[in-house]
C-alpha cells in the first residue's frame, strides 16, 4: 500500500493512477468534501484525461448503511473503475464495502485526520441499525493532502487524537484477552500501535507550536493504526471496551433519531469511563481479588439474553445473540477454570492495568486536543452512560474488561 501525506497529494495521485495504466475513475465524495478537496481532484483528473465518474452523496448525515452503498452501487457499469473516497472514515468504509463487492480496486483520499481506519481492511458498517465490521479491503493507495487537513475542523481533529488516545485502553484488553482465554497476540504490532499512540500524546503537549507537523502525525499516527489492523487481519490493535461504548452509543442514537457523534469523540469519551475500570482492578488486592470471585456466581444465560434484548431491542438483539454464543455457552466448569486463571495471573493482570492512565490524565489528554470530555458537551445523557455500563459488553465477542469485571462482580458507578 502506497501512503502519501503532504502537499502534493493530487499530483502524487495522477502519477500513481498513470503508473497503474487506470483509466476510469469513480470519484466519491459528499456536498463538504467535494468542495474541501474532491472538486480539485475531479479537475485534476479531467484535466489529465481521465474518464470521471463522480458521485456526491447527499444527506444531513452520511452513514456507512445500505441506503448509502446503493447510492454508490447503483451507478457501477461494466468498465473497469479505480474508486477514489474523498472524505472521511465514513465515506472510506462505504468505498471500501463497495469496491471490494465489485471486485474494484479504491484509493482513499481522507479530508481530516479523524479516524483509524482509512488503511484498514473491515468496513466499520451499520446495517439494519446493527453496528458491525464487514470483509472489505484495503486501499491500493492513500494520498492525504496537508492544506485539507490543516483546515479540517477542529472537532473532527479532536476526534482523530481521540480515537487514538483510545488505543491506551484497547491494547490493555487485547494484552488481557491474550493473558486469560489465550487469544492471538502480536507484541510486535501492539508495540507499533503503542509508538503511534505515544506520538499523538506527545503532539498533545505542545499542540499549535507546529500545526502542520501536530496534523501530519495524528495523519501518520491514524494510518500507521489501519496498517496494524490490516497486518494482524482484526481490530484488535486499535479496539477494545472503549470501541464497545462508542458502537452501543452509535447504535442507540440511530434508532432514536438523535444527531450522530463523531467516531473519535464518543471513543475518547468512553476511554475514560473503561479507564475507571482499570483503576478498580488496579486497587484490588490478590486476596481482595479472591474473595470477588468467590462470591460471583456464573451469569445465567437466559439472563443475559434478556439483558441482550433490553439494550438493543428485539430488532438487532438475535444478531447480537448469535455474535455472544462463546459468552453465552461457557459452562460452570469452563466458568471456574477461568476464575483459577484470573487468581494465578493476577500479578500479570496488575502490570496490564498499570499501562492504562488514570481517568484524569486521559481527560487531560482530550482538554488539551479540544476534544469532549463530558458526555453532556455532544448530547449524550446519563442515561446514555449508565446503559452503555450495562449493556456495551455485549456489543463484540472479544474479551474485554467488561468481562473481567463482570466475572468479579464489580460494576462501574457513575
Amino acid at each position: 500500500m502506497k501512503t502519501y501525506v503532504g502537499k502534493e497529494a493530487i499530483s502524487e495521485l495522477i502519477g500513481f493512477l498513470r503508473d497503474n495504466r487506470a483509466h476510469y475513475i469513480t470519484l466519491v465524495s459528499d456536498e463538504n468534501e467535494y468542495t474541501a478537496l474532491g472538486q480539485r481532484v475531479e479537475e485534476a483528473l479531467r484535466e489529465n484525461e481521465f474518464e470521471v465518474k463522480n458521485i456526491i452523496l447527499r444527506g444531513e448525515e452520511i452513514g456507512a448503511n445500505e441506503r448509502y452503498v446503493a447510492q454508490v452501487l447503483l451507478p457501477a457499469d461494466l468498465e473497469e473503475r479505480v474508486y477514489i473516497a474523498v472524505g472521511s472514515g465514513t465515506l472510506t468504509d462505504i468505498v471500501r464495502f463497495v469496491s471490494y463487492r465489485t471486485r474494484s480496486f479504491f484509493i482513499s483520499m481522507p479530508t481530516a485526520p479523524s479516524v483509524d481506519g482509512f488503511a484498514a481492511s473491515g468496513s466499520s458498517m451499520t446495517i439494519m441499525d446493527y453496528k458491525q465490521t464487514i470483509q472489505s479491503r484495503p486501499p491500493v493507495a492513500i494520498f492525504a493532502d496537508l492544506e485539507t487537513l490543516c483546515n479540517a475542523p477542529r472537532d473532527l481533529i479532536a476526534s482523530g487524537f481521540g480515537d487514538m488516545f483510545g488505543k491506551y485502553t484497547a491494547l490493555a484488553d487485547w494484552e488481557l484477552a491474550n493473558l486469560l482465554v489465550d487469544e492471538p497476540y502480536d507484541p510486535e504490532i501492539a508495540a507499533r500501535s503503542q509508538a503511534a499512540r505515544d506520538r499523538c500524546a506527545q503532539r498533545a503537549e505542545v499542540l499549535e507550536q507546529d500545526w502542520e507537523e501536530d496534523i501530519h502525525v495524528v495523519m501518520d499516527a491514524l494510518i500507521e493504526e489501519g496498517i496494524c489492523m490490516l497486518v494482524t487481519n482484526n481490530s484488535r490493535p486499535a479496539s477494545g471496551a472503549e470501541h464497545q461504548f462508542s458502537h452501543f452509543w452509535e447504535m442507540r442514537l440511530l434508532r432514536e433519531n438523535r444527531p450522530a457523534i463523531f467516531h473519535g469523540t464518543k471513543v475518547g469519551l468512553a476511554s475514560i469511563l473503561v479507564a475507571k475500570y482499570y483503576e478498580m482492578i488496579r486497587g484490588l488486592s490478590k486476596e481482595q481479588a479472591v474473595e470477588r470471585l468467590n462470591k460471583t456466581p456464573k451469569f445465567d444465560p437466559q439472563q443475559e439474553i434478556r439483558k441482550i434484548h433490553e439494550g438493543y431491542g428485539d430488532e438487532i438483539a438475535d444478531s447480537i445473540v448469535q455474535a455472544q454464543s462463546r459468552h453465552l455457552s461457557m459452562t460452570e466448569p469452563q466458568f471456574e477454570d477461568l476464575k483459577a486463571r484470573i487468581v494465578e495471573h493476577w500479578e500479570e493482570i496488575q502490570i496490564i492495568a498499570r499501562k492504562v492512565p488514570s481517568p484524569a490524565e486521559i481527560q487531560s489528554l482530550l482538554t488539551k486536543v479540544g476534544g469532549a470530555t463530558h458526555p453532556e458537551a455532544v448530547g449524550l445523557t446519563q442515561r446514555d452512560v449508565r446503559d452503555a455500563i450495562q449493556y456495551a459488553m455485549y456489543v463484540r465477542k472479544a474479551f474485554t474488561i467488561l468481562n473481567l469485571c463482570q466475572m468479579m462482580g464489580l460494576k462501574l458507578v457513575i
